[in-house]
């Protein structure tokens, strides 16, 4: 049968089944936070022409009784059993977040692992019959060679005539080229659960000469990263979603060569950095033990690889890298961040929060560095917030409350289609700073934009001023789903601070790190308590795969962050005495 999906205007043939199978099967992006267990409510569809299975319950909870009359749907719920069109409604499609670059990227002295050196070798007679290997070792040294490369050796050597460029990864052979070849590029990459971003980097020049990003794919099955565990335990949808988010990065990869017209064959490492289980997705590794008790990963240590055993389209034989993790759900992104930050040479006190889809907590000076997880990232992110979505065209990022009348901003100054969390944190601290709810999230006075229909709701943008003719509203459900995640990251600085011996408000400094922390509000941040009162606060933008780049250009901080890491002290949140009561207490405003 046909499905089409408008107003994308693909047409895909696909056996019955599940809609949102068959669009991820398509790479047709529909919000599906949840991962499609039927409870998020952001994957509604309408059903224009075809036939479909019977509503479920999941939907009947889900769907208004108009718009079950208009034909709406939810994908992951609904069965395809005729040829069919469906429209996706703009709040329903995936699009391309907003991404900051870091604000604190700092000059690195280029010592790349990467070298390119040309050498020119005697031809074989009668009186010197060493090997081909052997003549480039007698030039370069003890050097390892792939039985991929050394296949080729002999013909790459006599081709160009005995006159070579020997690339190196430290002390092994990954490529044979022509002297007129003296491109020399890297990659680092960030694989966050939600987006991709890729910095494509002159190894000879240290310059970052092209940047590209990308939703993960990932997130059509789900938001979080316990989902994406789920999915992952069988063999079948490991490989699936590693080769989905490859096949993105490599997406990211043509468009960077073609941005500086260079060869994917002349970037010759890639270091990547993620959260744990990003990582080991990304490496093929199942990350189902990282989701349960004692939440352990199968490698902590930084690993390479050449990247033809991943499968990323850059030089056969160039190496695939990643930075150490730390343990549990704390990624190589957090160290990236400590290698950026360098929080562990200071004497001051520095904190470093990366709130996402999960937020880290990196606390510490020169004595001592405590991390840890929080799962907090999904309300911040869009999830279980009724018009929440991420930082998209459209979406409201900031607030202000003047009386009865919202002022409000939206991402590229588009109608708005929902808001972020960016401008959810300024729309309760106003909501908050105005009366209009209490300390606990509660509507606590009336208002013409407070509807106490059922559940009450305070009207943010009016229909006739949004992208699709629905009033954008904010519920007391809502609410209480953003002050539980906001709660959890702060329970986190508390209990790592209370560890570290120091009242909160003692913190020195605190690094904002990733997309999201720029777009904050600090003095909102502050009145909700998702941040301490006190203490220099520096935006840090995208500063994983700054800290990527930074091991990517220098041997040197490459070796001084893993013996760092390894010094790093992990608090496993779930098994502290005092989480419970710390969580409880930070809830309120």
């Amino acid at each position: 049968m046909k499905v089409t999906f408008e107003p994308v205007g693909r047409t895909v043939e696909s056996k019955e089944g599940i809609l949102l199978e068959i669009a991820r099967d398509s790479n047709i992006g529909i919000r599906s936070d949840c991962g499609g267990r039927g409870v998020c409510g952001k994957c509604k569809v309408v059903l224009i022409k075809g036939k479909v299975g019977e509503l479920t319950e999941s939907e009947r909870k889900i769907l208004k009784s108009e718009e079950i009359q208009q034909n709406y749907r939810l994908a992951c719920q609904t069965k395809v059993l005729s040829d069919s069109i469906i429209f996706i409604p703009k709040e329903s499609r995936l699009e391309k977040r907003k991404v900051e670059e870091s604000t604190i990227e700092p000059e690195i002295e280029l010592e790349t692992v990467v070298r390119k050196i040309p050498i020119s070798l005697e031809q074989p007679n009668l009186k010197d019959v060493r090997s081909d290997l052997d003549r480039l070792r007698g030039k370069l040294g003890d050097i390892e060679v792939s039985l991929n490369l050394l296949k080729k050796l002999p013909e790459l050597l006599r081709l160009n005539k005995w006159e070579i460029n020997a690339v190196l990864w430290k002390n092994r052979l990954i490529s044979v080229e022509s002297r007129e070849s003296d491109n020399l590029f890297g990659l680092a990459i960030d694989i966050g659960s939600s987006k991709l971003v890729c910095h494509l980097v002159d190894l000879k020049s240290g310059k970052t000469v092209a940047r590209a990003y990308a939703e993960n794919p990932q997130v059509a099955f789900g938001e979080d990263i316990v989902s994406r565990i789920s999915y992952a335990k069988n063999e079948e949808n490991l490989v699936r979603l590693q080769k989905l988010v490859v096949e993105a990065l490599n997406k990211l990869i043509e468009e960077l060569c073609e941005m500086v017209k260079v060869s994917p064959e002349s970037i010759y490492e890639a270091v990547v950095v993620g959260n744990s289980v990003m990582h080991h997705i990304f490496f093929g590794i199942t990350p189902k033990f990282i989701g349960t008790a004692p939440f352990t990963p199968a490698v902590t240590e930084g690993i390479s690889y050449p990247s033809r055993e991943i499968g990323l389209n850059i030089n056969p034989e160039g190496m695939v890298t990643s930075l150490p993790l730390i343990a549990g759900f704390i990624g190589a992104d957090a160290t990236a961040n400590l290698l950026l930050t360098k929080i562990y040479n200071s004497e001051e006190i520095s904190m470093v929060i990366d709130i996402g889809t999960n937020t880290e907590i990196l606390l510490g000076n020169r004595e001592r560095i405590l991390a840890c997880s929080t799962p907090s990232g999904p309300a911040f992110e869009g999830a279980h917030i009724t018009f929440g979505m991420k930082a998209v065209s459209g979406a409201i990022e900031e607030v202000e409350i003047k009386g009865e009348e919202v002022f409000y901003k939206t991402i590229d100054n588009q109608r708005p289609k929902g808001i972020c969390g960016s401008g959810m944190i300024d729309l309760v601290a106003e909501l908050f700073k105005n009366g209009f709810i209490n300390r606990n999230g509660k509507f606590s006075k009336d208002s013409i934009r407070i509807i106490r229909d059922g559940v009450p709701k305070f009207i943010i943008a009016r229909a006739e001023e949004t992208e699709f003719g629905k009033d954008i509203t904010v519920n007391e459900k809502d609410i209480n789903e953003f002050l539980l995640a906001k709660a959890a990251i702060k329970a986190g600085w508390t209990i790592l601070a209370d560890r570290f011996g120091i009242n909160p408000e003692k913190i020195d400094r605190i690094y904002l790190a990733g997309s999201f922390g720029k777009h904050v509000d600090l003095e909102n941040a502050r009145i909700i308590g998702l941040l301490p009162k006190n203490g220099e606060v520096i935006f840090a933008g995208d500063s994983a795969v700054s800290g990527a780049k930074i091991a990517l250009k220098s041997v040197k901080q490459r070796d001084e962050i893993k013996r760092v890491a390894k010094k790093v002290e992990y608090v496993e949140l779930s098994t502290e005495r005092d989480f419970q009561r710390v969580y409880l207490r930070a809830i309120p405003l």
